[in-house]
Order: structure tokens, then C-alpha cells, then sequence
């Protein structure tokens, strides 16, 4: 299973590629807007999409409208990463389909959290043995 990470930022996209390699063994494409994420989308099948809110072009709003019109990933969890706290964004957001938030600053404990919620336990990493 792959995870699809939309984000314009690169320093954005290595911090929740880094955050995902640390919870998850699924393979990861970062695409760095809107249009070339929807190229993948139709080339691959993936297993969840990490979009962000502001993206050149497309917005991530229109991103997720437009894949959830994709038979294959109406039921494909979509996460909306912003920094934003406004109720009517995530209203809007639901509508068009988003699955769940994470809030930027992205941290380790929710993004685990997340991975877990929507792909299951068996999606995350076990936590290394502690030593004695």
C-alpha cells in the first residue's frame, strides 16, 4: 500500500515524509500540486492521501473533489493538513470529502494516531524493544 503526500512546501513535504517513515512501512509519493497528485491518482492506487489546504493551481479543496469523483477512491481516506482553525473550512472540507484533519505543525503522536485510525493497527510500526 502506498500513501500519496500533496504538499507545495518541500521542507513541508520531508517533515510528514520523515513523520510517516517513523509510524509506517507504506511507500510514500510526494507530488507538489494538485494536477500532478491527480496524474498519480490515475496511475496508482493508493491507500490514503495526505493533502494540504494551499496549493498552487488547484487548491487542496479541489483536489479531493475532484479524486473523491473516482470510483476507486471514494472510500480512500483523505487527510487535510492546515494550519487554519476556521469551523467553515473543515464544514467545507467534510463536504468535499475529507476524512480527517491534521494541524500544522504536524506532530509525531497525532500523525501515528492518524495512520492507525484509518489504516489500521497493522499499518503502524511496532515501537523498538527498550533496552534494560
Amino acid at each position: 500500500m502506498t500513501i500519496l503526500i500533496v504538499e507545495d512546501n518541500p521542507t513541508n513535504a520531508m517533515i510528514i515524509k520523515h513523520l510517516a517513515k517513523k509510524v509506517t512501512n507504506e511507500e510514500m509519493v510526494v507530488a507538489s500540486d494538485g494536477n500532478a497528485a491527480l496524474t498519480f491518482c490515475h496511475a496508482e492506487n493508493f491507500s490514503m492521501l495526505i493533502v494540504d489546504h494551499l496549493l498552487p493551481g488547484m487548491s487542496g479543496l479541489q483536489f479531493i473533489k475532484a479524486v473523491r469523483l473516482m470510483d476507486r477512491y471514494r472510500d480512500v481516506p483523505a487527510v487535510m493538513v492546515t494550519a487554519e482553525t476556521d469551523p467553515r473550512l473543515r464544514e467545507e472540507a467534510r463536504a468535499a470529502g475529507v476524512t480527517d484533519f491534521l494541524h500544522k505543525p504536524v506532530e509525531a503522536v497525532a500523525f501515528r494516531k492518524l495512520v492507525a485510525d484509518h489504516l489500521g493497527s497493522a499499518a503502524i510500526v511496532s515501537d523498538l524493544p527498550k533496552s534494560a
